[in-house]
């Protein structure tokens, strides 16, 4: 009689045969995923329970109306509105020695020096010299165009 009763606690315990892996992928059970037992045809068929899709990202608010996103082609139709009397270049505000002008900064040090060094401050010449120098040892000891 003990022996009946052992054997049947024990057929009572084990757990019930189900797909997947890990110990429950199939319906309802305790430890598995809730609902209806998932097809074999399924993708998330032989995952465990604890598998979770990730959502995608929320979209971020953008600003529209920044300045520069406001402003941007605003010079476009110069040529067409203004009956090609203007270049782009001249509207472009800044130095006088950089607008209209491309280079690198060695380039760039060389021109401002050129066309404002006379008035400049004695310590912003003297930086600016410093910086010359500088540059002038790197572009010769380093790049492609050695």
């Amino acid at each position: 009689m003990l022996a009946l009763v052992r054997a049947a606690g024990r057929a009572l315990a084990l757990p019930a045969a189900s797909r997947g892996i890990g110990g429950g992928g199939g319906g309802g059970g305790v430890g598995g995923r809730p609902g209806p037992p998932l097809p074999l045809s399924s993708p998330l068929a032989g995952l465990s329970p604890s598998f979770r899709v990730r959502e995608p990202p929320k979209p971020q608010q953008v600003d529209r109306w920044t300045e520069k996103r406001a402003l941007f082609g605003v010079y476009d139709n110069v040529g067409i509105l203004g009956g090609f009397k203007m270049h782009p270049k001249d509207l472009i505000v800044g130095p006088k020695w950089l607008r209209g002008w491309r280079g690198n900064e060695l380039q760039r040090c060389l021109r401002k020096k050129r066309m404002v060094g006379d008035r400049m401050f004695v310590d912003d010449y003297h930086k600016l010299s410093k910086r010359i120098r500088f540059l002038y040892r790197r572009f010769n000891r380093t790049g492609k165009h050695r």
